[in-house]
């Protein structure tokens, strides 16, 4: 286990490899990835681009994005071993930008589905929030008032640095979707007239429409 970011605050410091902290820290995480993937943020019941799920299909999902945000949070802490002295903040070198597009590049198709798909239902759920927070008074609508700091509480789950890539913060390098659509292109053997974005989509709703075998 190298450097990780601490997700305790919207300052990701970087907590130091092989320490009591940074065990906390991975356990922090977990609780937080699942605290996450129960809320309203995410819309499982009724996801965008896939419609109303079974209970098991909701299941299938969430396990795919659980998943994905472990990804995240891995490519977020290749930041820290780039600098381990100093706080990261929200930007990352160069250097780290090329080992998280390496990085996608190593991973399943599956796995890449799976977080271009994460990606998506984030963007929405940002969406959703801002909505929330703007059309509903104060105190009313508890079951939807929480959002937009559930947004930032994402952040803390592993999304801050990936944020900042796709925007285009540093103008520099491949933003994330990009990378991964890039990746998905390199697996297939022809990718001419392939949309391929709706293609990743299809095989997310296949994995999640398939029943899995056990």
């Amino acid at each position: 286990m190298g450097h990780v970011l601490s997700s305790r605050g919207p300052e990701r410091h970087i907590v130091a490899a092989n320490t009591f902290d940074a065990i906390l820290e991975l356990d922090l995480r977990q609780e937080r990835i699942s605290d996450a993937l129960r809320r309203d943020f995410w819309n499982t019941g009724n996801p965008p681009l896939l419609g109303p799920l079974t209970p098991r299909q909701q299941g299938q999902l969430i396990e795919l994005m659980r998943t994905s945000l472990w990804h995240c949070d891995y490519m977020a802490d290749m930041a820290a071993a780039d600098s381990p002295a100093a706080s990261s903040g929200s930007c990352a070198h160069t250097k780290t930008r090329t080992a998280q597009i390496e990085y996608i590049g190593s991973l399943s198709t599956k796995e890449l589905a799976a977080l271009f798909y994460t990606v998506d239902m984030a963007g929405f759920g940002f969406v959703r929030a801002c909505k929330y927070e703007a059309e509903e008074p104060t105190g009313v609508g508890e079951d939807h008032g929480g959002q937009a700091s559930h947004a930032a509480h994402l952040i803390e789950a592993g999304m801050e640095e990936l944020t900042d890539w796709e925007t285009g913060k540093e103008g520099m390098l491949p933003g994330l979707r990009m990378s991964l659509v890039d990746a998905y292109r390199n697996r297939l053997e022809d990718a001419t007239d392939v949309d391929l974005e709706a293609s990743l989509r299809e095989r997310v709703r296949s994995l999640v429409m398939t029943p899995q075998k056990t």
